[in-house]
């Protein structure tokens, strides 16, 4: 618990030292444990606060007693998004002795529920994240203005991760030079959705797979997935990048071609 109280210490704190009454790491501490507890607002947080207050002043300095939800709100509402982000990823993994490097990230993009309003205008709230298969926690997450930019979001993301030695894996959104590029420069390696908003490369794509693709000297996986009520057989092919496939896309830096196969066998009742 004190590697985490230190690095709430070290956050910056964006208010006004005139107005202060409750210190920052209070704040920040408090509303992180509560989070983690399963609060979903403001007031959540503060009858969590009063439920553990015991427990919380061996931790925080709660002399001033414990903040109001709109004191929680204030502040929250000037710090960035992107400092509480990787303040959290500090937090989790500071918390973690079990920590592993990171092995495979899939990055997302999600609409958030119940984040739009009609009546004023509001719309949905665009997220995307990256995930930590290896350690099962959400490693960041960028706000997009809408769905057609998380094209733009991604490079921002990628920027806030340590990647050194991960395969990102990402779907068709990810098909960008720009994203691959970033990818490139954290030393990583990627796996990237290809479909038809890239006609020329998809379609050179889809007939070299069709050729020669799909046999058995190219099989690298095939197993059989009975979950969900039906008996699938998943086969995953591998080829090298023909050289007449290169210039029609960016994939100078892509050595294989990857393929999914899927088989509906049987449906069970």
């Amino acid at each position: 618990m004190s590697e985490v109280i230190q690095l709430l210490q070290q956050f910056d704190d964006p208010r006004d030292p005139k107005k202060v009454s409750h210190p920052l790491p209070t704040i920040l501490f408090m509303s992180i444990c509560a989070i983690f507890c399963g609060a979903e607002g403001w007031e959540d947080i503060v009858l969590w606060a009063e439920a553990q207050k015991s427990w919380l002043e061996n931790h925080i300095d709660l002399s001033k007693g414990i903040p109001s939800y709109s004191t929680i709100r204030r502040t929250f509402m000037i710090i960035s998004p992107e400092s509480w982000g990787s303040l959290i990823r500090d937090v989790v993994v500071s918390s973690r002795a079990n920590h592993e490097a990171e092995d495979q990230v899939p990055i997302d993009g999600k609409t958030l529920c119940a984040s739009k309003c009609d009546s004023k205008g509001v719309r949905a709230i665009q997220m995307v994240s990256a995930w930590s298969v290896k350690n099962n926690i959400i490693l960041g997450e960028v706000k997009t203005d809408s769905k057609s930019n998380e094209i733009k979001a991604i490079p921002l993301l990628l920027e806030l991760l340590n990647l050194q030695g991960a395969t990102v894996s990402i779907d068709a959104m990810g098909c960008n030079e720009v994203i691959i590029s970033k990818i490139l420069d954290q030393g990583a390696h990627y796996l990237i959705g290809l479909k038809k908003n890239q006609p020329k490369l998809y379609e050179a794509v889809e007939q070299h797979m069709e050729k020669i693709g799909a046999s058995p000297d190219n099989l690298v996986e095939d197993y059989f997935d009975d979950s969900h009520g039906r008996c699938v057989r998943r086969r995953y092919f591998a080829v090298d990048v023909p050289e007449e496939i290169k210039p029609l896309g960016f994939c100078i830096a892509t050595t294989r071609i990857p393929y999914f196969s899927r088989q509906i066998l049987n449906h069970q009742s």
